[in-house]
């Protein structure tokens, strides 16, 4: 197989197993074995081995020297540190591109909230699909910065405080009550309203902060330090 095969087989391998690892279908501990993920996905090791590895960089799986592959023990501290840092990132992309952000850009950020109100009022909420569509719509602050560097740190953080959502409890409840801020930020950025869009991204981490202490599950991740 080809070094161009194996890597698409890889980033497949790779896109599978972090949303089964942030979905909790892997517990936080649990031990991962190369070969059994390599028949599981019906490819070679070196697809594994290559998701592993950018996995590892993510935060979501640690290599035990002699001992193992896991996957990571996410501790509270570890948790407020990366809400915290997002924060930082989100309010400096922010007063990067209030100046410049266009109607276009704007619209699009309106069409993902639609389509999240749309999760909301129906019978069965899909929380996995309203959360993807969460992600989506902070990723774009920080990518219309244009600044890679500055993406490929927020990207790093992500996953670990998807990782602590595992175990909440009530999502449905605290999802209403969170998306109100994503209808703030909208708000602000139409009215290119800087002090308004760090108020609401403000509002957003602080209640994420609370909700994570509130429900942060001590049989998956241990007690708050």
């Amino acid at each position: 197989m080809s070094i161009i095969e194996t890597s698409a087989l890889g980033t497949q391998v790779y896109k599978v197993l972090r949303s089964d690892i942030i979905r909790g279908i892997f517990a936080p501990g649990d031990k991962l074995d190369i070969n059994e993920l390599a028949t599981k996905f019906g490819v070679s090791r070196s697809p594994v081995k290559e998701a592993v590895n950018q996995l590892v960089h993510e935060g979501l799986i640690e290599i035990v020297p002699r001992r193992g592959t896991y996957i990571s023990q996410l501790r509270f501290k570890d948790c407020m540190e990366a809400l915290e840092a997002r924060f930082m990132v989100e309010i400096w992309a922010a007063s990067q591109i209030i100046d410049h952000i266009t109607d276009e850009q704007i619209n699009i950020w309106e069409q993902i909230i639609q389509k999240m109100d749309s999760l909301l009022k129906e019978d069965t909420f899909s929380y996995e699909e309203y959360s993807q569509l969460d992600v989506e719509f902070h990723q774009l602050i920080v990518k219309w910065t244009g600044n890679q560097k500055v993406q490929n740190i927020y990207q790093s953080i992500n996953p670990l405080i998807s990782l602590a959502r595992i175990g909440f409890n009530e999502v449905f409840e605290k999802s209403v009550k969170r998306h109100k801020d994503h209808h703030n930020m909208l708000e602000a950025l139409k009215n290119r309203n800087l002090a308004g869009l760090v108020e609401a991204l403000q509002q957003h981490q602080d209640s994420l902060k609370i909700d994570t202490k509130l429900n942060w599950n001590e049989e998956l991740y241990g007690p708050i330090e």
